[in-house]
Parts: structure tokens; sequence; C-alpha cells
């Protein structure tokens, strides 16, 4: 009869304890659930915010951690050894959650903003990677020369110019329609187009005074020829043909 007893509080408690922590369970499902929402929904409005000039990369980077970590912890969460992902997420055709957290992975991977920072055992992180240190150094090199150059600064800023652009091209992948970090990617079109704006026409100057000057050359050297061939004609020995009827006259 004891045993019965105990089998039957057992049961009870047992029972009381499921009925008390799937409620526990559940809310923090639902806690997790909007913490996702808030996460995505700030970073898709700091995505907005700063998509021009496109500083995204460089401003969202801890907004974007934020969803996957959040999307990670709703895995983590489990009622009845079902993920809460799985078991109040997922259960729908639509697969909001999934959908909207594929499109955040994808915005982010489009803009390749993960080689503006370092990635540690395939986890994103907001530590600014190399490549972009050393980028961001020429940039701001660059201009700050133009800033302290009022005059000529397309002669005095032009190594830095192409130092530059020199390193970006060695970080860019070429055969990518976006090569490189879109931050980064921005940053040098907007050099490009205030460079091409001011300083192409000073170029072209010289590039005009370089093409006269070998143009002035190669007249110069073919005048020289035709005058030498001219002169060379007029100076060889006149050579006279003697007869027969000439030379039989001189024997006798």
């Amino acid at each position: 009869m004891t045993t019965v007893k105990y089998l039957l509080l057992f049961h009870f408690v047992q029972f009381s304890l499921q009925i008390t922590l799937e409620p526990i369970l559940e809310r923090n499902c639902s806690e997790a659930r909007d913490i996702f929402a808030n996460s995505s929904s700030e970073f898709i409005k700091c995505s907005i915010e700063y998509s021009r000039p496109i500083t995204f990369c460089e401003n969202c980077v801890k907004q974007y951690i934020n969803v996957i970590k959040s999307y990670n912890n709703m895995s983590k969460i489990s009622i009845n050894e079902t993920s809460c992902l799985n078991n109040l997420v997922n259960l729908d055709r639509l697969g909001i959650i999934e959908i909207i957290y594929e499109n955040n992975v994808n915005l982010w991977n489009r803009a390749k903003c993960y080689e503006c920072f370092q990635i540690v055992n395939g986890t994103q992180t907001d530590s600014v990677s190399n490549e972009t240190i050393q980028f961001s150094s020429l940039y701001n090199d660059f201009y700050k020369c133009l800033n302290n150059t009022s005059d000529n600064q397309c002669s005095e800023c032009s190594l830095k110019y192409d130092a530059l652009q020199n390193y970006f091209f060695s970080i860019s992948n070429e055969n990518e329609k976006i090569g490189v970090c879109m931050d980064i990617v921005d940053q040098m079109n907007t050099t490009w187009t205030y460079w091409g704006n001011k300083c192409c026409k000073y170029r072209r100057h010289n590039e005009y005074l370089f093409l006269s000057s070998s143009i002035m050359v190669l007249l110069c050297t073919v005048l020289f020829y035709v005058i030498s061939q001219i002169c060379a004609k007029k100076k060889l020995p006149t050579i006279i043909e003697q007869t027969r009827f000439l030379s039989s006259s001189l024997e006798t």
C-alpha cells in the first residue's frame, strides 16, 4: 500500500512539474523569438540607414551578429527534446522566421561584409580585418593629402592615389561582380569619380605633351633621313662613259 502511495505521489509531482515547466519553456521560446524579431528589425533599419554612402558593413556588424546569436539561441532552447525553432517557429508552411534569417544572411554575404572583419573558428566577429585596416590607412593618407593641398592636388597626391588604387586591386577579385567588401568598393568608386573629374584633365594634358613630343621627334627623324638622302644624291660623282670611237682615237 505504501509503495502504491509513493508511485501515485511520484506521478502527481511529475505531472505537476510538466504543467508548470512547459509554460516556462514556451515563454522562453516566445522571448527568444521576440529577441530575434528585434535583432532582425535593428539590422534591417541599420542597413537602410547606411545604404548611401555605403558604410553598411562597418556600422551594422554588431546588429548582424545579434541576428545570428538570437537565431541560434532559438535552436538551443528545447521543449520535449524538440528545439524551440522547430517547435514554435517552423511549423507553418511559410517559414517566416527562416526566410527573414536567410534574407539577412544573404544581404550580408552579397555585400561581402565578412571580408571587412575577422572570422574566428567560423564565427563572424566585429574585429576589423588586416586588409581593411591597410586600405583605410591608405585611404586616409590620400584624403589628408587632398585636404592639405590647395593647389596642384593632382600632382602632389598622385603617388598616394596610385598606392591606394594598387592596393585595392591587390585585394579585389576582378572575376567577381563585387570583388571585395562593399564598403571598400564604394569608397574606391567615390575616389575614382573624384579623381576622374578633377585630375584626368591634368593627366591628359601631360599625355598630350608626351605624345606631341614623341611625334615631333619622329617627324624630325624622318625629315633628317629624307634630307640626308637628297644631299647624298647631289654629291654623287659624275661618271663619263667612253665610246669606242674615242678610245680608238686616243690609241692612234
